[in-house]
This record gives C-alpha cells, structure tokens and sequence, in this order.
C-alpha cells in the first residue's frame, strides 16, 4: 500500500483519514487533489483514525492496509467492533 494507494480509496469511498506516527500526523481526504508534499514512510504510520460515512474509527495500520487493498471490507471491519454482538 501507498500514500497513492489510501488517496485514490479515500476519494472512492468518500472517507478522511489521519494518519498517527512518532508525535505527528498527516491528513489524507477525499477532497483532497493531492497528497501533502512531506510524507514519512508509509511503515511508520502507528494507526489511521477513519471517517466516512456511517464510521469514525481508528483502524490499525495492518487493517487498514487489508482494507485499502479490498482484503478486508468496511463490514467486516466493522464487525470487529466492540459493540456490534
């Protein structure tokens, strides 16, 4: 997965995400034309916090990866989710 890769399914799927790494972060949204000019590798990332319709959540950064490569559903997702029994 790529900076690329969470723009192009930030603006498929209407979603903002912010990406949380070592004491900063970075924001990728759907309305965004391009991606922010300083990035840090993207391994770094820590955890994504994930907003779109219907969901606001943090979402690990190897569920995210699953779910930006279409391994892992937004359903699915969500039913591993305190909450959803």
């Amino acid at each position: 997965m790529t900076f690329a890769d969470v723009l192009a399914w930030c603006k498929k799927n209407q979603a903002e995400v912010r990406g949380v790494y070592r004491g900063k972060d970075i924001s990728i949204s759907h309305n965004d034309a391009a991606l922010p000019l300083e990035l840090p590798p993207i391994a770094a990332i820590f955890h994504w916090d994930l907003e779109m319709p219907g969901l606001k959540h943090y979402v690990s950064s190897s569920d995210f990866e699953r779910i930006v490569t279409g391994t892992l559903t937004i359903d699915g997702f969500r039913s591993t989710l305190r909450g959803n029994e």
